[in-house]
Formats: C-alpha cells, sequence, structure tokens
C-alpha cells in the first residue's frame, strides 16, 4: 500500500488532511512487540494486516475501516478514505 496505493494522486490528496499513526509488528524487542500487538488488539480488534482504522480526534469513536483490497484496484481504499474524510467534514 505504501508503494503501491498511498502516492496515487487521489489517495495523496485524501492523505493530506488525515493524521497518520502506524503499529508496525515486527520489532525486534519481544516486550516491544508485546505492547505493539496489545495496541493493535485495542485499536483494530483484530491481528489482520493491513487494517486500517480511521478515529475521529475529537471524540475518539471510530469512523470506518478498511482491511484488504488489491494492489491492481486502489478504488475501494479511495472511497473508504473519501467517506471518512466527507462525515468528519460534516461533524
Amino acid at each position: 500500500m505504501e508503494v503501491s496505493i498511498f502516492p496515487k494522486p487521489e489517495v495523496r490528496a485524501l492523505k493530506q488532511r488525515w493524521v497518520e499513526a502506524r503499529l508496525h509488528s515486527d520489532a525486534h524487542d519481544l516486550e516491544l512487540r508485546e505492547r505493539i500487538a496489545g495496541l493493535i488488539d485495542t485499536l483494530a480488534g483484530s491481528p489482520a494486516q493491513p487494517i486500517y482504522v480511521a478515529v475521529d480526534p475529537s471524540s475518539e469513536e471510530e469512523l470506518g475501516r478498511f482491511q484488504g483490497g488489491t494492489i491492481k484496484d486502489w478504488s475501494p481504499f479511495v472511497e473508504f478514505m473519501t467517506v471518512v474524510t466527507e462525515d468528519l467534514e460534516a461533524r
């Protein structure tokens, strides 16, 4: 996603309006990896990767999530980002 979808103009334009936080589960330190796994479970509720969760920064309410998709078709991801962005702007 970072290489093939995030650079697309449609995604890049929407992404500029978001604050991104990443949790990488491949840490070498076991204690750190366990802490990250706990955060992933709390925030995403799923160990699946990649999973994108949009959260309202004010209320911490989950606004949407995107899981899966293919590199060839990024339109579902653009749709996810568009819907969440419009929802936030309407609040």
